[in-house]
């Protein structure tokens, strides 16, 4: 029999991920790949297809039949055209890039595009935490903070693939400057970078905190992981800007839930790597504000895919587009 098998793009700003994924969900050959974002983004894509076109070849001579792939975009995207819009956190942006076109045609496969944390939520959905629940929210918190909703079973996407931009619910009216444009958004408070700004405030402040015996003068090694290395061994500063970051995000997954009523709601992304103090600062902080449904019958649990769900995820894309005929 002959086995199918679909390619997954994880794109990313510092790495690209491709692999090999079965219908089931489970990867049969991954490979990294630097991807050098500040290059001309033709470039970037032909290392991408150069890189799948190798896995492809390999299994393709074990009697594999490859026959679709999927792409996920850190940013904007119009599916339905597999056109980058804006990647906001890339030196050039990324404005107008026709991926699917490029990709078809380096590939010579039918391409499928997603936001990749909406791929990483379908990856949960289909084969991980969420398997077996009809409805969930996932929120993804690293650089920027994404998000995706389930409904009935099934990614729901919105009109035009943007359903899910949690990190813009406004959480402080008239607050700090976006870089989406707006006052107040969530990403604004909670994203890693965010958390970095606080960490680096208490230390121009001057403030006792162990953050500056790991960093000493040097501000740029200030990140998450630090921060949270320093909370979990009793520093002020760092507990206090984690649950601030925690507070912020339960208050935004209030204004979801009373829309979506989810089964599940489901914490990834670098960030949630701040573990149990984040994630009850999280749940203090949607006690708080979550009135109209209670609070228990959500179940709230930590993303279980890790850094394998984006390129699961595009290609399940990939997989359930060719089936409806969307692509192909």
């Amino acid at each position: 029999m002959v086995k199918t098998a679909f390619l997954g793009i994880d794109l990313g700003g510092t790495n690209t991920k491709v692999a090999l994924v079965d219908g089931e969900g489970t990867i049969l050959e991954r490979s990294i790949i630097p991807t050098r974002a500040m290059r001309k983004a033709e470039e970037v894509v032909k290392d991408i297809a150069s890189e799948a076109m190798k896995l492809r070849r390999r299994f393709e001579e074990r009697g594999f039949r490859v026959q679709a792939a999927g792409i996920g975009i850190p940013g904007l995207i119009d599916w339905e055209k597999g056109i980058c819009l804006l990647l906001p956190n890339f030196p050039n942006k990324w404005k107008e890039i026709p991926i699917r076109e490029w990709l078809e045609e380096e590939l010579s496969l039918p391409v499928a595009v997603i936001n990749d944390v909406r791929a990483i939520t379908l990856a949960e959905k289909r084969f991980g935490v969420g398997k077996e629940v009809q409805s969930l929210v996932m929120m993804a918190i690293g650089t920027g903070i994404g998000g995706g909703v389930v409904l009935n079973g099934d990614l729901y996407i919105g009109k035009d693939g943007s359903a899910g931009e949690f990190g813009h619910i406004t959480v402080e009216p008239n607050g700090l400057r976006c870089g989406c444009g707006s006052r107040g958004c969530l990403e604004a408070y909670s994203s890693g970078p965010a958390m970095v700004a606080q960490a680096l405030r208490a230390l121009v402040q001057q403030n006792d905190t162990l953050i500056r015996d790991t960093v000493g003068d040097d501000l740029s090694r200030v990140n998450p992981k630090v921060i949270a290395e320093a909370a979990q061994k009793g520093d002020g500063v760092a507990i206090e800007i984690i649950e601030r970051a925690g507070s912020y995000i339960g208050q935004a997954l209030s204004c979801i839930c009373v829309v979506v009523n989810p089964e599940m709601i489901v914490i990834g992304g670098g960030v949630a790597q701040a573990g149990e103090l984040l994630f009850k600062s999280i749940r203090q902080g949607l006690q708080e504000r979550l009135f109209m449904i209670p609070v228990d019958t959500i179940q709230f649990v930590p993303a279980q895919l890790g850094m394998d769900a984006g390129a699961v995820g595009t290609a399940t894309w990939a997989k359930e587009r060719l089936e409806k005929g969307v692509i192909g």
